[in-house]
């Protein structure tokens, strides 16, 4: 029963799931993943070197820098899930989950 929950979420690649669309490949939830958590991870901390990981991710999600990286090729495969899940990430952090944090945690 778990292998065809994982398969209809994105197990293998679109060719091997049973359905079309959004989220339907292992590369498309790797490459939104990392963009959610490189949108969360600069809102959460903010400054000049956060920013440096967008630029980053946008250099390997448009080809500009290469990666050997099996999760990382999955971005540069997906480029548009990474960079709109990295915006989500840090709108989401920055006007959700921060105000909602206690003070002194950050």
């Amino acid at each position: 029963m778990n292998m065809s929950i994982l398969k209809w979420l994105g197990a293998g690649s679109e060719d091997e799931t049973p359905r079309y669309g959004i989220l339907s490949s292992r590369a498309e939830w790797h490459a939104f993943a990392i963009g959610l958590s490189v949108g969360f991870t600069t809102a959460l901390t903010g400054g000049k070197d956060a920013a440096w990981l967008f630029i980053i991710l946008a250099g390997i999600a448009f080809g500009t820098a290469e990666v050997e990286v099996g999760h990382l090729k999955h971005v540069q495969k997906e480029p548009y899930y990474a960079l709109v899940a990295s915006m989500v990430g840090f709108l989401l952090t920055a006007f959700v989950i921060i105000p909602r944090l206690p003070a002194g945690v950050l």
